[in-house]
This record gives C-alpha cells, structure tokens and sequence, in this order.
C-alpha cells in the first residue's frame, strides 16, 4: 500500500538589517547570523543597503559569497540614504516569513539565539511577539529585568502598562514579531525622524494579544560612537529632535488605547508617557534656537496633550503639564529637577491613579 507522506511546513523567519556606514561591525553582525544553528525553521537574510558611504558593502558582498549554509541572503539596494526607516520598511515589503526579526547592523546575536526563540515558540505557539534578553556591549546594563524563566502575557492590561512604563523596551531588534500583525494593521516606520522605534512600538503593542518575555540574553546591543544617537547635539539636530517627538506625539495623539479593551485605566500611564518624551523637546528648546515652524509645530502638540488631560478630567496632570510651557518649563535647568524628575512621575501617577474610580467611564 503506497502512503503518501505529507511534507513538513517549516516556520519561516525573515531577518531584516539595515546597512550604513558600519564597516567596524557588519562583519560580525553577518557572522552572528551565519552561525545561527537551526533546523527548525527557513531563514531568509535580507540586507538593504541604504546608500553606505565605506567599505561595508563590499564586507557583506565578500561574506555572502563565501557562505554555503540554508540561509538565503537577499541584497536590496537604495538609490540614496533615506535613514533606518526607509531601509526597514524596504525590508519589510520584501519579507514573506512567518515572523520578522531586526537587527541593527553594528549591533549581533549570541549563539543558539533563534534555537532558544523556537523552543520558547513551541511551548507558546500564540505569540504575537516573542521578546528576548539584551546588553549593552559592556554587559552592564540588562534591557529586561527580574525575568527568571518565560513570561507569557495573554492580558493586554499588563504589557500595555508595561510598555507605557518602558519596562519592555522600546526597540526594534531582538524581537520576533508575527509578519501578519505587521502587515493587517500597516504598522511601519515613519521616514524622516528620529527614535523611530519608539512610535513603532507603541502602535505595534496597541494591536497585540500575547507577549512572550524571555530571560535569556540573546543580543548584544553595541555602544556604536558615531551612530546618530551618540551624535553631539547642535541646533540642527536639536530641531530634528524635536520635529521627531512632535510627529510621535501627534500620532500617539491621533491613535489613544481605547479604554473599553483595557480593565486598568490606562489615561494616567498614557498622558505621562507622551509628557517624557515632551520634555526632552522642551529641555532642548531651554538650550537651542529652532526654525520658527519646528518652535510653532511643538506648541501646537503641547497644547494637544494638555487639552487631552482636561477632556479626560485629570486635572492634577493639567496642573503638571503646565511644565511644558514657559515660564514653569525652566525648571528644567535646575539639575535637581532634571535628577528626580523619574521619580516625580513615580509618585505623581500613584497620586492619579488612586483617583481612578472617578474616571472608569470616561472614554479616551
């Protein structure tokens, strides 16, 4: 009797890494890659060079000639530099596996980092997002903390908040990501900003229903000197800054949790959210001059959140969010204030929050 065997589908994974100006790093970048021990899983490499000025191009071109292994590298070519959201998204678009992970290119895996992913992925095959463990390159600073085995989040109120509170981090990379979420919602990366993972993040979690934290450290997050994060603040990219945090505010702005999904009330952790990521804008506008329509753009967000506390009734946050606006906004200057200000915050939304029952029917 002839027993037709059914072919095996194997999940497929699609790792996404932009390339610029990281010829110190890409090689070992690619070989975290290429050493990745799996057999459980398709992978597909794909590599988008976003118009790199030095020698890391060829580096890659070298070591993808030189590799035999399953994995199958792709290499999309920008016309020109158009940032790291551009060369995500182009990967993006290319991609067809199952699942998407970033990396950034002077950033790499430890090894058997995708074996621990699958492993966790088979005990919890409902993941939306599977996180794991990452360092600095100096090993010091842990990304997750007071995780000690796998976490499966199946209650949107706890990451939600957890997001909110920056206790899962807000990066990219070291993430697998279910591609279909990605794709139905249209969630990618806005072009032309700066900390745009933290808006993709946010828009992301908005449609997750479950989170897998892992303990384990699987990536080495490097302290890359000239990249554009470590760049020395001027008055240009003081304006690029804060024309980066008016853009996510608007869209977070635009796109609130919906508090019907949410059993916590989640307006305090939300407003104190987008207020962070103003006062970065509002210390620089402290210390540099910006073009009138970046100045103007801002104020226009600022009075945005602070209409939104009021909609809401939180009136003590109005009073709080008066810190955004001159002349209370140079309290900034004062380094006490800047040194404490996580812990205003701290006791400034268990103030709110205690007030919660007053707010559980208002809608965000």
């Amino acid at each position: 009797m002839y027993i037709c065997k059914q072919k095996r589908v194997m999940l497929s994974i699609s790792i996404i890494i932009p390339i610029y100006n990281v010829e110190q790093y890409v090689q070992r970048c690619l070989e975290s890659v290429i050493t990745q021990d799996v057999e459980d899983a398709d992978i597909e490499c794909i590599i988008v060079n976003d118009c790199t000025p030095d020698d890391s191009m060829a580096i890659v071109h070298q070591m993808i000639s030189d590799y035999h292994g399953s994995i199958r590298f792709e290499i999309i070519e920008h016309e020109k530099n158009r940032g790291l959201s551009a060369a995500r998204n182009s990967g993006l678009t290319k991609a067809v596996g199952d699942y998407i992970f970033f990396i950034d290119s002077d950033d790499y895996l430890l090894p058997n980092c995708f074996i621990y992913f699958l492993d966790n992925l088979k005990k919890y095959p409902m993941s939306d997002v599977i996180i794991g463990n990452a360092k600095t390159c100096n090993g010091e600073n842990l990304l997750l903390h007071h995780i000690q085995e796998p976490w499966l989040i199946d209650d949107c109120n706890v990451f939600e908040s957890r997001m909110l509170h920056h206790q899962i981090y807000l990066y990219a990379w070291n993430k697998m990501i279910r591609r279909k979420i990605l794709m139905d919602h249209k969630i990618l990366f806005v072009e032309g900003i700066l900390y745009e993972d933290q808006l993709w993040s946010y828009e992301l979690f908005l449609y997750l229903s479950f989170v897998l934290l892992l303990p384990k450290v699987t990536y080495i997050n490097e302290n890359n000197p000239s990249s554009i994060v470590n760049t020395t603040f001027t008055q240009e990219r003081a304006d690029l800054v804060i024309r980066s945090h008016t853009i996510c505010i608007d869209k977070m702005l635009n796109n609130p949790p919906v508090l019907e999904k949410y059993q916590k009330n989640l307006a305090v952790d939300y407003l104190l959210f987008l207020m962070n990521i103003l006062m970065t804008g509002v210390d620089l506008l402290n210390r540099f001059s910006v073009h009138d329509d970046t100045a103007k753009a801002f104020l226009i967000v600022r009075q945005r959140l602070f209409s939104r506390s009021i909609k809401y009734g939180r009136l003590i946050l109005c009073f709080f969010f008066l810190l955004l606006f001159p002349p209370l906004c140079y309290v900034q200057r004062i380094h006490f204030f800047r040194s404490h200000y996580y812990h205003i915050e701290v006791v400034l939304s268990k103030i709110c929050h205690l007030t919660d029952f007053l707010h559980n029917k208002k809608r965000l």
